[in-house]
């Protein structure tokens, strides 16, 4: 069983660049099986686990590992209501991005998440790339 760190302070650090793509497939399989254990949860990053490498994993619509993400493309905004698997119990108004491109290892050529698809999709990538980032919803939080 993995366990989920949940200091704030270490989650604030941003990840290291994976330069083993296979070594990223690994990690990115833990953290599947972790996802998977959960029982509640819809995305996770290498540093929620202990592992401070820039791999993360959603499982929305289907499992994706993404090694080395980088969000190239963002526009349209919506406020959600987020939690996260590092903070059991907590949830807040987010502000994220309604339409998004990444770009990383283990997804082909840059992939477009959107509303138009899968809303909690779009948002999830975003936020584990942002624990990746070395930020939490919290510094997302949605204010008018």
């Amino acid at each position: 069983m993995y366990k989920i760190v949940e200091d704030k302070k270490k989650l604030q650090k941003a990840c290291q660049e994976i330069e083993d793509i296979n070594e990223g497939y690994d990690i990115g399989k833990k953290l599947l099986k972790a996802l998977a254990q959960s029982n509640s949860g819809i995305g996770l990053a290498a540093n929620q686990i202990g592992i401070n490498k820039r791999v993360c994993v959603v499982n929305v619509t289907s499992p994706i590992i993404f090694i080395n993400p980088k969000i190239v493309g963002a526009f349209g905004k919506t406020s959600f209501n987020e939690g996260c698997l590092s903070f059991p119990g907590e949830s807040i108004i987010t502000e994220r991005y309604t339409n998004i491109i990444v770009q990383a290892h283990g997804i082909g050529s840059p992939k477009i998440f959107n509303s138009q698809k899968s809303i909690l999709e779009c948002i999830c990538v975003q936020h584990e790339i942002d624990h990746l980032d070395g930020i939490t919803m919290f510094e997302r939080r949605y204010i008018k």
